[in-house]
């Protein structure tokens, strides 16, 4: 509820009806003798009681992690279970591995994979229903912390034989006369293109909108249009040989991926061993 400022939505992600959370909320109100939220016509914000009683929950929340993860060790094996967001070709490129080096080194922990858009996992962050995301260059958030591991250049892939003589190069201004396949807003890359075409005058000719990796490398096979990917996408797809890369300069295109984690909650020491194991196979992949 606090986080989120609705409380449509708060019902929506904890699944109760929300007359039900309401009511929860206002006999919670009655007890502390406080009032929590203030409701207006867009929703709800924390009073200072709110804010107040919000610090305690997050330490306690901590309190209880601890107690958990203590009670873990005394067999002197981290237990215990970590969820994951993955933009999708992350995934699709390092989830194998992940899942086995996790297995490797926490074999009583469990883990969850779950693959979304960065604007998504930064939300789940926020909201504690994921422990740690992949981002690609992520918004700023006080709710969420971030530390860069990988950057790389983004590539324009196309169909062998698109450009003459299978260039190697093009400048990023050429880029707004391709034909583009692209993601919708707010994606990262679409952000990125974007914003790197506005600051010398120019805008990307985006002819279909695709909200899928795999369906825009399939479109890019078919000659439909090119698109602004990752390199290592096409070494995700059957027909990965049939296209190519041509890199993008002066200036380059560079997607940053970030890991991403709670503010809000100190790291538990599962997550710092999850973390290495992340941080280990993303050094490894780019």
């Amino acid at each position: 509820m606090a986080e989120l400022g609705s409380y449509t939505r708060a019902a929506e992600v904890i699944d109760v009806a929300q007359p039900v959370l309401s009511r929860q909320i206002r006999q919670l109100e009655i007890e502390l003798r406080q009032n929590l939220l203030i409701r207006h016509g867009r929703g709800v914000v924390l009073t200072d009681a709110g804010r107040t009683l919000l610090q305690h929950v997050n330490v306690i929340m901590d309190q209880i992690d601890q107690a958990y993860e203590d009670l873990s060790l005394s067999d002197g094996k981290l237990s215990g279970h970590i969820t994951i967001g993955l933009p999708p070709t992350v995934a699709k490129l390092i989830a194998i591995d992940l899942v086995r080096l996790f297995k490797q080194r926490l074999p009583l922990a469990s883990l969850t994979i779950e693959e979304g858009l960065t604007v998504h996992i930064e939300e789940n962050l926020g909201l504690g229903r994921m422990d740690i995301g992949l981002l690609n260059n992520p918004t700023f958030s006080p709710h969420i912390d971030t530390r860069l591991i990988v950057e790389e250049e983004l590539y324009l892939i196309a169909q062998k034989g698109a450009f003459p003589q299978e260039q190697e190069v093009i400048d990023l201004k050429d880029l707004a006369n391709i034909s583009l396949i692209m993601p919708t807003l707010p994606n990262p890359f679409r952000v990125l293109v974007q914003a790197q075409l506005a600051e010398i005058g120019l805008k990307p000719k985006i002819d279909w909108e695709i909200n899928s990796v795999g369906t825009i490398v399939k479109l890019v096979n078919e000659g439909v249009g090119c698109a602004v990917l990752s390199k290592y996408c096409l070494a995700l797809v059957k027909n990965g040989d049939d296209m190519m890369a041509v890199r993008i300069q002066n200036p380059s295109l560079v997607n940053r991926l970030y890991v991403g984690y709670s503010a809000k909650r100190s790291t538990t020491r599962l997550q710092k061993e999850t973390l290495k194991i992340l941080e280990e196979i993303c050094q490894k992949y780019f």
